[in-house]
């Protein structure tokens, strides 16, 4: 069994470089700096959502015997 700690540090491993990576595309976009408050933003967002998508799918998944 996996605890509640491992699970959520699981989630922000995946939700971390998520972030990023949107927060560096939204940049390149719009041609603004990364400290530019719509960059923050939108890679905030999105790596709360991909790690709060992991957490959420980790607990409601199937439950195997291990």
């Amino acid at each position: 069994m996996t605890s509640i700690r491992e699970r959520a540090g699981w989630a922000v491993l995946f939700g971390l470089p998520m972030g990023v990576g949107i927060g560096v595309a939204t940049a390149r976009t719009a041609g603004t700096g990364l400290a530019d408050p719509l960059v923050v933003v939108a890679g905030g967002v999105a790596g709360v959502g991909v790690a709060a998508f992991v957490f959420g799918a980790s607990l409601t998944g199937s439950r195997r015997p291990e």
